[in-house]
């Protein structure tokens, strides 16, 4: 009876102990129905503040360390306000209960403004760093971030990664599901880098940077993806070109005298799919959407990306497709009217029977552009799916290039709204009577450059006419 009895007395004290531990635990992790907010404010903060309130803000990034934030946590910083990052976010959030970076204060005040001029050793020119999952960086203004500069982090021989370590807002491999919306970037020379998984990237305007980010063989890039399974959408990128003499790169000899884009995916360390770029407005940049292979490995597995609904008024190529297959290229509206020193034609697609499907896209050249152009290698043969595309050549001759029209092409003025001097979006929106009203077939994607649904069969371009 006696052993009976200690156990039974051991086993009420192990609950009592056990239940004491989960109070704690308990305790310890804020409920995510009572996030706390910090507020920072350089101008009129002090770091010796609670930070928990407007009247008691913070004045720097130093309180901001990890541990502090759980879910559904905030930090805000005030509108006026001006801050040199980086900022490091090691916590997460959930996915109901994310942690957010946003503004706060009076509406015509500026956004709070972030920058970094320093390259170095764990400090890549970024102003936030994420390495948490569910985060949310919304409403700043970042600008002016350091390009590449050459250091003891440097390798002696073999592929320098410190340069895969660049952007004004970087998402880490470890950072899943976070978003990245509302923002603007000016001269950034990367604006957002991301790895993480289901990573968001929307609505941002991303403008105005004609420096290099490593001298002398990479241009600037608006959005650059380095993992699978994301999204880039809705966004504004305008004139991301850097043209230099001095610059070189690329597989034949095609890289030289300029570089730069709206939007690239390398880093052939991680294969990649799922990745998809729709609904973005770019004008002015050294191409639209670079996909790149030849870097620190050779030949890794580009498929299933989506590039659909967007606008581009760039120079150089929509896509350059150095490797990449299954990929569907859709409802795409594409002027090529510009030209530099560089020019691989619309589509450069060097892979070997990569079976991407091509169709519903709208373009128009100038200045005897190339089409379809498979680089300056004469093997290539892409047997690329090419249906259902609306050609024009508003001056000079329309030259389709290698491979193409593909079936049921049409060729015609596809009377836009406005084409001298369009600079918005709904100037690329179709007139009554073009010929591109109902001419695509069913696609994937069914919502327009507008969110418009699209009913029967679509039209040819990003905007649906409602023909």
């Amino acid at each position: 009876m006696r052993v009976r009895s200690s156990f039974i007395s051991f086993i009420c004290m192990l609950l009592v102990a056990i239940s004491g531990i989960r109070c704690r635990a308990e305790q310890q992790s804020p409920a995510s129905s009572n996030p706390v907010a910090y507020y920072i404010d350089s101008r009129g903060g002090n770091d010796g503040n609670r930070g928990t309130s407007a009247a008691e803000a913070w004045q720097s990034l130093k309180n901001i360390k990890q541990g502090l934030l759980h879910p559904g946590d905030s930090i805000r910083f005030k509108r006026g306000a001006a801050f040199t990052g980086p900022l490091y976010i090691y916590d997460s959030g959930t996915g109901d209960n994310p942690i957010v970076l946003t503004d706060y204060g009076e509406a015509s005040e500026p956004a709070p403004s972030f920058t970094n001029p320093v390259f170095a050793l764990n400090n890549y020119g970024n102003c936030v760093r994420v390495k948490g999952s569910f985060v949310i960086v919304e409403n700043l203004y970042l600008h002016h971030t350091a390009a590449y500069v050459r250091g003891s982090y440097t390798p002696s021989s073999g592929w320098d990664t410190t340069v895969w370590e660049m952007g004004a807002v970087y998402i880490d491999k470890e950072a899943e599901n976070c978003i990245v919306r509302n923002n603007e970037f000016n001269d950034c020379v990367v604006g957002v880098k991301s790895y993480g998984r289901n990573a968001v990237i929307r609505n941002n305007y991303i403008h105005d940077c004609n420096r290099v980010l490593k001298e002398w063989g990479w241009g600037p890039i608006g959005i650059w993806l380095g993992n699978d399974y994301q999204e880039a959408s809705y966004n504004r990128i305008f004139n991301y070109s850097a043209v230099d003499p001095r610059i070189e790169w690329g597989p034949d000899g095609v890289g030289g005298g300029a570089d730069g884009g709206a939007f690239e995916i390398d880093d052939a360390r991680y294969d990649k799919s799922h990745i998809s770029i729709h609904h973005n407005y770019t004008r002015d940049c050294q191409g639209f959407l670079e996909i790149t292979w030849t870097d620190i490995k050779q030949h890794p597995v580009y498929k299933s990306f989506d590039i659909h609904h967007n606008i581009s008024d760039d120079y150089q190529q929509f896509i350059a497709m150095w490797q990449g297959a299954e990929c569907n290229i859709e409802n795409n509206t594409i002027v090529r009217r510009k030209k530099n020193v560089n020019d691989w034609g619309v589509f450069n697609i060097t892979g070997t029977n990569t079976r991407n499907r091509i169709r519903n896209n709208l373009i128009i050249t100038e200045l005897d552009i190339q089409i379809y152009n498979t680089g300056l290698r004469t093997s290539t043969n892409p047997q690329d799916i090419i249906e259902n595309n609306l050609y024009y050549a508003a001056s000079g001759n329309l030259v389709m290039g290698k491979e193409g029209p593909g079936t049921a092409p049409v060729f015609a003025d596809p009377l836009l709204v406005k084409y001298s001097g369009a600079d918005k979006p709904e100037d690329f929106a179709l007139r009554t009577g073009s010929p591109a009203v109902n001419k695509g077939l069913p696609g994937l994607f069914n919502i327009d450059f507008f969110n418009k649904p699209v009913k029967g069969m679509p039209d040819i371009g990003a905007i649906e006419s409602g023909e």
